[in-house]
């Protein structure tokens, strides 16, 4: 509630009331004013700040962009395959030759 709503309420609620019966919630309505100046006052400074990191998020991000822009595209290569570069098989005499001494192929 803005100060001027506030205001014509309470001054609205005194000409209801009259100034004798006024006079004995002038403390109510004290706190109410001094409360809804406070809850208007932090909603500014909170306005502020979103305001404040909002612009600091966009400078952010562009920075970021900028950054990914200057980073060089490297091109992998294919992935290692273990398939094709099994060790070879080492043959010894033994697996060359069957028992009679001939030769396998």
């Amino acid at each position: 509630m803005s100060d001027e709503e506030l205001t014509k309420f309470i001054d609205g609620m005194q000409e209801k009331l009259g100034k004798e019966n006024s006079a004995i919630i002038a403390d109510d309505l004290g706190i109410l004013i001094s409360s809804n100046a406070e809850a208007q006052k932090r909603s500014k400074e909170q306005d502020e700040r979103i305001k404040q990191l909002t612009a600091h998020n966009e400078k952010l991000i562009l920075a970021n962009g900028n950054l990914l822009k200057q980073m060089p595209v490297e091109h992998s290569e294919p992935a290692y395959r273990e398939e094709e570069e099994k060790p070879k098989k080492r043959i010894n005499l033994n697996d060359a030759f069957d028992a009679q001494g001939r030769f396998i192929h």
